[in-house]
């Protein structure tokens, strides 16, 4: 109760007024609103008020007493899936019960807070060990993991978690806070579901990371940006036909940066939409200015991150540059990662059609790594598709990516898309790629990415790619030798000098792959002990790659087993066992070529002997 008197003077005397309020309902009032400013309105926990309060209220016992501070920044994996498949309903339901679980998991006087999002924040006071942390991470791990059911959703949920130690990790509330928010990013990175302590070479990546962030939030401003430009080419003519405008950062204090370091960084501060639009317009303005210097025109293919395609105002960025630049928009390509559009199938293909009919070309990004279906990729109105460099570098050694190229581009030529191969470094690469008819390529191979004057350079000297001289219909006979020992192969070249072949030599099974991907090889002979890959492997990826050529391998030291399993899954055709008879080289030489021509004729092959 309050009780409040005033004296008043009267003619008649003295009088005494009393007011008694009741406070209970005020006392309730400021309690409640106490602890709204102090606690989450959905999970009842401490917010981050109460948190900084009471993280520095055990600082300061910890000091006293010298005792250890673990603070625990605990992340959901994958919660954005359950909000965006289930509604943000479920999402918060999930979150209270992933509150009590936290709760659950740790003593009454350790602090469970929601940082905010999918975010909580653990404080565990006065701890003896840093195993100690590790126990109660792992406790929350094994807690969250087990099974979840609300209403009828069973719910797999699991998360990461950085750990920050005073007083080895850091003195003040920022800097715990800070370090465990880092560690759990670590966490995240080695595969999510797991716990990681803060270390010095974390330490180092985080002041890194905010020099990083702090010099390009000024890149723009100090025209620290440039936009350099590698060609792509058409391989039916070796023209070029475009070229994508890379970007890069030169920043007076870091040096040239890597676009693999910064690209991220810009993605995730949300810089990456000023950036974005800079290199748009960049990009815009240059292909029309070659254009008024009548070069012939080009296509200019620009990337979209994630978070500038899904950005409100990118169409009206887009039409813009296009209408300032008076650029045509035929000659703008917008590429886009495949596992973008994936995010939300609908919208995407709302927003594609949209650049359609604007008149801008479509190309899909990375393909092959998104996961998209054939029924979901026919929506797109892409006009091209860019295979993934994971499988270009391997495409001439390794059956598997040879498979997947050969397969992505006559999908691609059915769904009437062309197809660009990006990161051709090799003439192998490149000869293997267009005997499988890839339309155009892009890599270090034609040209790395170069500065608008040097790219203008390439536009005056009308540089072209020298394609490899198509074979005639009836080419010599090759055969390829592939032996670590260069004596053994002027042995085999001696025998058979007279008998009219073309003969390729190399010492390894990487040279081996490179000389079947430019050339026409009818046979191959290989020894089977080699350094790196064996013979028997290195034949059976051939058969994979040119299932036409016969192969033969060769050794001093025969394995009846392993000749025997090589020869019945047809990785060979023969195994002859050094020394080899002179004549016997030249029958099964001369033989291999028989069957080998017979099966270009598309006659029945010979049998195989052994």
């Amino acid at each position: 109760m309050e009780i409040s008197l005033s004296p008043l003077k009267l003619p008649g005397g003295l009088i005494v007024s009393v007011v008694v309020r009741d406070l209970r309902k005020r006392r309730h009032y400021e309690a409640q609103l106490k602890h709204q400013a102090n606690h989450d309105g959905l999970t009842g926990l401490p917010n981050r008020n109460l948190l900084v309060d009471r993280l520095d209220q055990a600082l300061l016992f910890a000091r006293r007493h010298q005792h250890k501070i673990a603070v625990l920044f605990v992340d959901l994996d994958h919660f954005k899936f359950v909000n965006d498949s289930l509604g943000h309903d479920m999402g918060d339901r999930l979150l209270k019960v992933v509150a009590e679980r936290l709760t659950a998991c740790v003593r009454s006087n350790d602090t469970v807070a929601r940082q905010g999002g999918d975010d909580f924040v653990i404080v565990l006071s006065d701890l003896m060990e840093n195993e100690d942390a590790a126990k109660v991470a792992q406790k929350i791990l094994t807690s969250l993991n087990q099974p979840l059911t609300i209403d009828t959703h069973d719910l797999k949920v699991s998360c990461s978690i950085g750990i920050s130690i005073y007083p080895k990790d850091g003195e003040d509330v920022q800097a715990l806070l800070k370090f465990a928010d880092a560690s759990m990013y670590r966490a995240k990175d080695q595969g999510r579901n797991t716990f990681q302590f803060f270390t010095d070479e974390l330490n180092d990546k985080v002041v890194a990371r905010t020099t990083m962030e702090r010099c390009l939030r000024r890149a723009l401003e100090n025209n620290e940006l440039s936009a350099h430009y590698q060609p792509q080419v058409e391989l039916r003519t070796g023209r070029m036909v475009g070229m994508e405008a890379l970007l890069r950062w030169n920043n007076p204090e870091l040096g040239m940066v890597p676009p693999a370091n910064f690209i991220p960084l810009a993605e995730e501060t949300g810089l990456i939409i000023p950036i974005g639009e800079w290199i748009l317009r960049t990009a815009c303005m240059q292909n029309k200015k070659w254009q008024k210097a009548e070069f012939p025109p080009l296509t200019m293919s620009v990337n979209l991150s994630p978070r500038q395609f899904w950005y409100p105002g990118l169409f009206e960025t887009l039409a813009q540059a296009l209408k300032d630049s008076g650029l045509e928009p035929c000659h703008l390509e917008l590429e886009i990662v495949e596992s973008m559009v994936m995010r939300d199938v609908e919208m995407a293909t709302a927003m594609l059609h949209k650049f359609k009919d604007l008149g801008v070309r479509l190309a899909m990004d990375d393909f092959g790594t998104g996961y998209s279906s054939l029924s979901q990729l026919k929506r797109f109105p892409f006009d091209k598709l860019k295979m993934d460099i994971s499988f270009v570098r391997e495409v001439t050694s390794d059956p598997g990516s040879a498979a997947i190229a050969r397969t992505i581009i006559a999908m691609a030529h059915n769904l009437n898309l062309l197809v660009i191969a990006e990161g051709v470094e090799t003439e192998a690469q490149l000869c293997y790629l267009r005997t499988h008819g890839c339309d155009e390529i892009q890599g270090y191979f034609f040209s790395r990415p170069v500065s608008s004057h040097d790219f203008e350079l390439l536009l005056q000297e009308e540089r072209c790619l020298k394609l490899p001289v198509e074979e005639s219909p009836q080419p010599q006979k090759t055969l390829l030798l592939v032996d670590d020992e260069p004596a053994i192969i002027s042995v085999i070249k001696r025998v058979l000098h007279r008998d009219g072949y073309r003969i390729l030599s190399a010492n390894s099974a990487a040279e081996g792959f490179e000389l079947l991907a430019t050339n026409q090889v009818g046979v191959v002979l290989s020894d089977q002990h080699m350094p790196g890959m064996g013979g028997v492997e290195f034949l059976s990826r051939v058969k994979s790659l040119y299932p036409e050529t016969v192969r033969i391998a060769m050794s001093g030291f025969a394995d009846l087993n392993m000749v025997t399993a090589a020869i019945n899954r047809g990785a060979v055709y023969k195994f002859l066992t050094k020394p080899i008879e002179n004549e016997l080289l030249r029958q099964s030489i001369a033989h291999a070529f028989d069957i080998y021509e017979a099966g270009s004729a598309g006659k029945s092959s010979l049998p195989i002997s052994t």
